[in-house]
């Protein structure tokens, strides 16, 4: 007969290997969870809010939050929150106008701007055009090189579009 090879000891659980094995799992199942989780509330958050830009957007929302309806369906206001101005060096003064074609085409936009020095006097004028679509939000740089410059004051607003 032959000898009979002498019986390992019984394992005292598991190795190494399965345990990482079942933590990626869990890792993996965790990972998954969470990007659910983020998911689901990302387009409740979404549904809560209508988008910007006149999808969504009615006149008394544009009149709550400080717009001014400066021609028939398009409002205007000073550009609030997030604005792209840039900073002007060597003297002057900039600002930013937005404007919402809310319940028609803007067509092509010109707004009349006075710049005023410190005591209120008129020290030059400034002429914005752009062209504007339905339901778009635009922003109007408006910038003076004069040094005495202190404000802008709107003049005069026309939003003209032909519709066929």
């Amino acid at each position: 007969m032959e000898p009979v090879p002498p019986a390992l000891p019984p394992a005292s659980g598991s190795s190494r290997f399965p345990f990482f094995q079942r933590l990626l799992m869990v890792g993996l199942v965790l990972l998954g969870f969470g990007a659910g989780w983020m998911a689901a509330g990302l387009r409740a958050s979404l549904a809560e809010k209508p988008a910007a830009g006149g999808r969504g957007e009615s006149r008394q929302d544009l009149l709550a939050d400080g717009w001014v309806e400066s021609d028939q369906g398009v409002f205007t206001r000073r550009c609030q929150g997030i604005c792209r101005k840039p900073r002007l060096y060597g003297g002057g003064l900039i600002d930013v106008m937005e404007v919402a074609c809310l319940e028609r085409p803007c067509g092509d936009i010109q707004a009349t701007f006075a710049v005023l020095d410190g005591q209120g006097q008129e020290v030059d004028k400034v002429v914005e055009n752009r062209a504007g679509r339905q339901g778009e939000r635009l922003q109007l740089v408006i910038e003076s090189q004069k040094s005495e410059a202190r404000r802008f004051a709107l003049v005069d607003f026309r939003a003209k579009a032909r519709v066929e």
